[in-house]
């Protein structure tokens, strides 16, 4: 590992000409990869699979929250932990269309003819024809993600910050600022992230940029929690409820029963919702000693639903 890694350097923002030339190496590392996209001003956490590795020894210890651009901070922690793979913070001025593939109760990608079953990308298609788009539209940095879906990123026009959204389509999620998404050349659960189109990242499109915008919006994150019936996304749950989870001190504990009332009612089972709460801890540091409230909270007669229904925390924690 270099210990010549500047901190200050001319800013390279989002481009992807160090990216290019690095593909072109017979076996680059993950160390270079981590490096060049920090150039690029991406700010990087590491992680084993999706899960953020917590190291307060490097300042890594809420997830996301601790991204660094800091080249000799990413040099010095992909040196550390060669294999992790490369979470990306994604700034107010990035926004990203997730298009995710359809997935059995185990949570398994479903194959089609073979081939994942990528139901979002089918959703992307058609809006863009609705949208009157052209084939060019999509010529924008795109990957592929380790199940098999895609990622395509996309400039916010100044001024207009990006946001999160699930479920904006079917099988179609929009992740901005205050979410996060895994970058190439790192390994998931079932493969790779890899490049599909390695370009400059191009401006939204207007049509696109009008479509999105329409759900902006206090209730964004939880109009959308997932539900099912005998299994429950704990992934997805997880994801959408971080940031609440990191903003409700002193409702902790209300917040802690309205989320195993959300499970139950979900046709989850108390496991999951041990599991939630405590991976709602791990990332963020913050609320542990809930973990038990879950288990009471199924253990009383029948799951309880909490001091306030789950939506009705959730709004007042984002209007806080």
């Amino acid at each position: 590992m270099s210990e010549e890694i500047p901190h200050r350097r001319t800013s390279n923002k989002y481009s992807c000409n160090g990216l290019i030339k690095l593909t072109l190496l017979p076996e680059p590392t993950q160390q270079a990869f981590a490096v060049e996209f920090a150039k690029m001003e991406f700010s990087l956490f590491p992680c084993n699979l999706k899960a953020p590795i917590k190291d307060p020894s490097l300042g890594f210890e809420h997830g996301f929250r601790d991204a660094t651009a800091n080249l000799k901070l990413v040099a010095k922690t992909w040196f550390k932990y060669p294999n992790a793979a490369i979470g990306f913070a994604i700034p107010e001025d990035l926004i990203i269309i997730d298009c995710d593939v359809k997935k059995n109760a185990e949570g398994r990608p479903i194959l089609k003819d073979g081939n994942p079953d990528i139901i979002g990308l089918r959703s992307f298609q058609r809006l863009i024809i609705e949208l009157g788009f052209m084939d060019a539209d999509l010529d924008t940095l795109s990957v592929r993600t380790q199940s098999g879906g895609r990622h395509f990123y996309y400039r916010m026009p100044e001024g207009v910050p990006s946001f999160n959204h699930t479920h904006a389509l079917e099988g179609l999620d929009l992740k901005g600022y205050g979410g996060y998404v895994i970058l190439p050349h790192s390994q998931g659960q079932y493969g790779y992230y890899e490049f599909l189109n390695l370009t400059e990242i191009r401006t939204i499109p207007e049509g696109l940029l009008n479509w999105v915008l329409q759900f902006r919006g206090p209730k964004t994150e939880f109009r959308k929690l997932p539900t099912g019936t005998g299994k429950v996304d704990r992934e997805e749950i997880i994801r959408v409820l971080e940031p609440y989870w990191v903003r409700a001190n002193g409702r902790r504990n209300d917040f802690t029963l309205a989320i195993a009332g959300f499970i139950a009612r979900s046709g989850g089972t108390e496991e999951d919702a041990t599991f939630i709460i405590s991976e709602l801890a791990r990332l963020t540091g913050k609320g542990h000693d809930h973990i038990p409230g879950a288990r009471y909270a199924f253990r009383r007669e029948g799951p309880v639903k909490g001091f306030r229904s789950l939506e009705q925390l959730m709004e007042v924690l984002q209007n806080d």
